[in-house]
């Protein structure tokens, strides 16, 4: 169902309530619900109860009344214009001019498959001065998000992440790890491949943001990428930067904290090796650590004042598309064009996407896809996993090759007079078995299973991912 995303982040409409207007310079006037259809008559009035008022009789009745627009009024027109019809999501994802994407959904999978949904439609324009860009805002029910190329069990405490029931999610984009929940806001500024550039709308968000008063923070980008806030000398930072390449487009999205719990995305995101053990991964992009804050503005707030940013930068000149061609040399002649376009308003197509929203079969089907332990979990590069058993005095590492299925696995003692060995070593041969045959995935719950000492295999499930 197609919404205007003005009703989203809740404008108030530039309209005075109806005492307001009866009311002005004391003068009271019969109006519409007040008039029965006799009195419509007899005052000639019928073809009133219709009459909408022009701008220029808005404004003087503001100026009357003593009505100041807030910066939420004045940009109203500036997000979307309203659209002759309602089309549907899928038609909104081909439109050849610039458009956002609200979504409202909080499913982490599904709203990943809805980003990448917009970017694969989104068409590439073939005449130069054109744009077909694209913007996207979701927030996630709480979630881990990894990158494409990242480890789980190197970048996350897994079994404290399943202890909690929250999911882990795997984007299709590079980047670091980041904590999801409902306190954040996620944005993705989809373009062509020709245009991208890391820090373009880095740097839009970040004028945008500045330019809001009621923003708690001043923020910037560093040379990442990343958009941080400068407090006490130090850098926090407040939206990393993940971005994608393909097919003759890319996207630079990131996840902008504005009131996360910060105190679980700490535990979430630190490993005590010394008790889940040290993941070694040649082949994985390790997250690089850094001091994180809120930005502490509301998500409304956000959303408004970047899809207004957007809209400024790059929506469609509305004006200078409705004039004449040769109108539009003259301007050019006159060396006036960027006078003209710089007074002109620009406007940006816009879709809210709820429950109602019909979502393609492209979307459901990618959204179960990501939801994969073989994606998830299964998708890492060849890493091994070593952890000690303190109590026992003995240490196992796993070697984990592709599609997370466990190659091999050694036993190693501290006290090589240890009289427990032969029986710890003993509990292990019903899983070497089966590695053997390379039918063992890298689940705490499968591992365990084969392991025949009780104790020992649910430590080693607990280890794994918290699955016994």
């Amino acid at each position: 169902m197609f919404r205007h995303l003005e009703s989203y982040i809740r404008l108030r409409p530039l309209v005075l309530n109806r005492t307001a207007q009866r009311s002005l310079n004391n003068v009271q006037l019969p109006f519409q619900d007040d008039l029965t259809a006799a009195d419509s008559d007899d005052f000639g009035l019928s073809d009133f109860q219709h009459y909408q008022e022009s701008p220029e009789i808005v404004a003087k009745r503001q100026e009357l009344s003593g009505f100041n627009p807030t910066i939420e009024d004045a940009t109203s027109n500036n997000i979307s214009k309203v659209q002759e019809e309602p089309i549907s999501f899928e038609e909104q994802t081909k439109l050849k001019r610039p458009a956002i994407f609200v979504s409202k959904l909080s499913n982490p999978y599904t709203n990943l498959a809805i980003e990448d949904y917009v970017y694969n439609n989104m068409p590439i324009p073939t005449e130069s001065g054109s744009n077909f860009n694209r913007l996207m805002f979701y927030t996630n029910s709480p979630c881990v998000v990894i990158g494409k190329n990242q480890n789980p069990w190197k970048e996350v405490n897994i079994p404290l992440l399943n202890s909690l029931h929250i999911p882990l999610v795997r984007r299709k984009s590079g980047g670091g790890t980041v904590v999801h929940d409902m306190g954040n806001v996620n944005y993705s500024f989809m373009t062509t491949k020709a245009q991208f550039d890391r820090f373009q709308f880095a740097e839009l968000v970040v004028e945008a943001v500045n330019n809001c008063q009621e923003s708690p923070h001043k923020i910037q980008v560093n040379e990442r990428g990343d958009i941080v806030t400068v407090t006490d000398g130090i850098n926090y930072k407040i939206s990393g930067s993940a971005y994608k390449l393909s097919k003759g487009k890319s996207y630079h999205h990131g996840t902008m904290l504005l009131n996360l719990r910060l105190d679980i995305l700490g535990k979430l995101l630190s490993r005590d090796e010394n008790a889940i053990g040290k993941v070694e991964s040649k082949a994985s992009i390790a997250s690089v650590k850094s001091k994180v804050t809120n930005l502490g503005l509301s998500q409304l707030k956000f959303i408004e004042v970047v899809s207004r940013g957007f809209t400024n930068s790059f929506g469609k000149n509305e004006t200078i598309e409705t004039h004449e061609a040769d109108e539009y040399d003259q301007n050019e002649l006159f060396g006036l064009t960027d006078f003209v376009e710089a007074n002109t308003d620009r406007s940006a197509s816009s879709f809210i996407i709820d429950e109602t929203t019909e979502l393609p079969d492209e979307i459901i089907k990618l959204s179960d896809e990501l939801r994969e332990w073989s994606w998830r979990y299964g998708s890492s590069q060849s890493f091994s996993h070593e952890i000690t058993n303190h109590k026992l005095g003995f240490t196992i590492t796993f070697h984990v090759g592709k599609h997370g299925v466990v190659e091999s696995f050694e036993l190693q003692f501290n006290d090589p007079q240890l009289l427990a060995q032969e029986k710890i070593e003993e509990s292990f041969e019903f899983l070497q078995t089966f590695v053997e045959k390379g039918s063992v995935h890298y689940r705490g719950s499968d591992i365990a299973g084969f392991i025949t000492n009780d104790m020992i295999s649910d430590w080693v499930g607990e280890c794994i991912d918290n699955t016994v």
